[in-house]
């Protein structure tokens, strides 16, 4: 009875593993796809590609101690199906880029089409020690499938992956549950300036 209890625990943990890699594969491909429709933008369509379509939020600020800060956030959309002449917009992708002092740092996020985050990409430099981590998020709702870490000394080229596995070491927890409100922070923002920028949408409607 025991060695079957154990053989049915090994064969739950090898589905519940495989499916796991099946959603990475499939957010993956997601994630290919919007960065292959981003390449295609350009404002000469149709001749040169598709039309560009995003809202970019731009921040020029003096911070105290760290000088100039600067901040590019942008928002690609894509559009709810349905039988309407403006449909509903989602946040699809989002880009950030932004520095303190002299730390560059840069995020993509992406979401599915009911503002769940699928996936977080990000850099981050460490200047104290200095070295820069890459970070690779992956999720099916709240639940965390993979965290990827990769690090590099600043002066190096290459990341060397230091962590790969289903739950994030608290080394990094301070640095991913940034990453997770800023990926909130980003839906609301959306929000906010799609009610403004695409009125014409009934879910954007204040019912005139």
């Amino acid at each position: 009875m025991r060695r079957l209890f154990v053989v049915i625990a090994c064969l739950a943990l090898w589905a519940q593993a495989a499916n796991a890699q099946y959603k990475i594969e499939d957010i993956r491909q997601s994630y290919a796809n919007v960065k292959e429709h981003i390449g295609r933008m350009s404002g000469e369509f149709p001749a040169e590609g598709t039309p560009e379509e995003y809202y970019h939020l731009h921040v020029e600020q003096n911070l105290p101690g760290t000088g100039g800060h600067h901040e590019h956030l942008r928002m690609y959309y894509g559009e709810l199906e349905g039988d309407v002449i403006y449909p509903p917009h989602y946040l699809w992708f989002a880009t950030r880029k932004y520095n303190f002092a002299v730390r560059e740092y840069y995020e993509e996020y992406l979401y599915d089409n009911k503002g769940q985050i699928m996936f977080i990409y990000a850099t981050n430099p460490d200047v104290v020690f200095g070295e820069m981590y890459e970070f690779r998020l992956y999720y099916d709702g709240q639940r965390l499938l993979k965290c990827i870490v990769k690090q590099r000394k600043v002066d190096e080229k290459n990341y060397r992956e230091v962590y790969n596995g289903p739950a994030i070491p608290e080394a990094y927890t301070e640095t991913t549950d940034m990453l997770r409100g800023t990926a909130n922070v980003n839906l609301r923002l959306f929000k906010q300036i799609d009610d403004v920028a695409y009125p014409y949408s009934e879910s954007n409607s204040d019912g005139e």
